[in-house]
């Protein structure tokens, strides 16, 4: 079994190092092979939405991203740490989550392999971390692996974290359990209430009347009187990060919308001329 850990700091030794390892040792002792990359010093581009990786096969930047995406694939697991900068994980993360559309030519592999993700973020106080674990969920699930589970650790400053006995032997704990999920010996972690059933997001997008979508992964449901969330279980299906879902979007949406822009690229190469 293959676990890949990313480390999206590039403090070192930081706090995010530090819990990533620790994760990396528990999945170690429950008989994982591990492998750490720190990701945050990773030479990798910015995408720039050419859509090469589509219809070619292949990325066109000459980076690392190739060689990480390798990786990705073989993983059995991840477990990825980031530091909360200004309100979201560190910049990295939302860089390599948007060159994960390639994934989407792996839809049929991805879906008959069981995977799972471990994800933890670090920021200094609790009211500074809104969105960091909808992110990194995200982030897992843009590269095919559901969320296991995921933590939440508070400490400001550069190895701090290590004052925190019960936090470490938690994530110690984490990182075996990912190994008896992926096993098929563990289940996920349970969504708590109003909590996204899918991605585990506690965030919402208002629709208009009662009815209520997920920002981080479109499952869509409805919010009754007491304000309380309801997604319908059939509605998981529709989740925008299912292999099934992301296979429908390559083929029905960003490969269908090509011949339309093939039809009107001269019209729009004619009308950029005045803004070269």
């Amino acid at each position: 079994m293959k676990i890949l850990t990313l480390i999206a700091s590039r403090r070192s030794p930081g706090n995010s190092e530090i819990l990533a390892k620790q994760a990396s040792a528990g999945a170690r002792q429950a008989g994982a092979t591990v492998e750490i990359q720190n990701i945050a010093v990773s030479n990798i581009a910015a995408c720039e939405g050419c859509l090469a990786c589509v219809f070619r096969g292949k990325c066109g930047e000459e980076d690392q991203m190739g060689i990480l995406v390798e990786k990705l694939l073989k993983a059995d697991g991840l477990i990825v740490v980031a530091p909360i900068y200004l309100l979201s994980p560190a910049s990295i993360i939302k860089k390599i989550m948007d060159r994960a559309l390639m994934m989407s030519l792996y839809a049929d592999e991805l879906a008959d392999k069981r995977r799972g993700a471990l994800t933890i973020t670090i920021a200094g106080k609790s009211d500074w971390n809104p969105i960091g674990i909808e992110m990194m969920n995200q982030f897992a699930l843009s590269y095919g692996f559901p969320v296991y589970d995921f933590l939440e650790a508070y400490a400001p400053g550069p190895g701090e974290i290590l004052l925190q006995e019960e936090t470490m032997q938690t994530v110690n704990t984490l990182g075996e359990g990912l190994v008896s999920y992926l096993q098929g010996k563990a289940e996920s972690r349970k969504p708590l209430p109003n909590q996204c059933p899918f991605c585990y997001s506690r965030s919402v997008r208002l629709l208009g009347g009662n009815k209520i979508q997920c920002p981080f992964c479109l499952v869509e449901g409805t919010l009754d009187q007491d304000y309380q969330i309801n997604v319908p279980k059939e509605a998981l299906e529709h989740a925008f990060w299912t292999p099934a879902h992301r296979k429908r979007h390559l083929e029905d949406w960003i490969k269908a919308t090509r011949g339309r822009y093939m039809q009107n690229r001269a019209t729009i190469k004619e009308k950029l001329e005045k803004y070269n």
